[in-house]
């Protein structure tokens, strides 16, 4: 499958059985010859977070030393900052209501458009107002495990900053 393009899509989804969804998500996404990648938005810090996670995974798949077989789990696992697969998992959908970011990989031009223009038809996935940082913060200095104290140091700005920083040192530090 072709995975050279990239695009993001943020929204609002119900999800009542999370298993299940899982499993529509992956059929949708074969059917459509597209991999569609599910984060939980409150996790995400910005932009540069996801697009620097989705860099360091292809990055790792063009280097052979991936830990994960898919390349929508590697930047999962790149985005949460951790090194274990099955603790990244932390920074994916949950059931019930999701404030959700949805990577699709795919082919560029209209096929991955048409994919994303279907998911949300498919799955109901409703607009919404992206969240601020300061909504986010509680979120993030949980998930990269960030004091008060830590970021009362640097300064309550560079809370990306220190979400960046530990993106950046996966598979460095052990």
């Amino acid at each position: 499958m072709n995975t050279s393009a990239v695009s993001i899509v943020s929204g609002v989804l119900d999800i009542s059985d999370l298993p299940a969804f899982l499993k529509s998500l992956n059929d949708f996404s074969a059917e459509r010859g597209v991999k569609i990648q599910g984060f939980d938005a409150r996790k995400i810090a910005g932009a540069n977070h996801l697009s620097f996670a989705v860099h360091r995974a292809r990055e790792a798949f063009a280097a052979g030393t991936n830990q994960a077989k898919d390349l929508g789990l590697e930047a999962m696992r790149f985005s949460s900052g951790l090194k274990q697969i099955d603790k990244a998992f932390s920074m994916g959908l949950i059931q019930g209501e999701n404030r959700g970011l949805f990577v699709f990989f795919g082919a560029p031009g209209e096929h991955l458009i048409s994919a994303q223009n279907a998911f949300t038809d498919v799955f109901g996935l409703k607009k919404d107002t992206p969240l601020s940082l300061d909504e986010k913060k509680p979120f993030l200095m949980k998930q990269f495990g960030i004091t008060d104290e830590e970021l009362n140091g640097v300064g309550a700005d560079k809370l990306e900053d220190l979400v960046m920083e530990r993106v950046a040192l996966v598979d460095i530090v052990r």
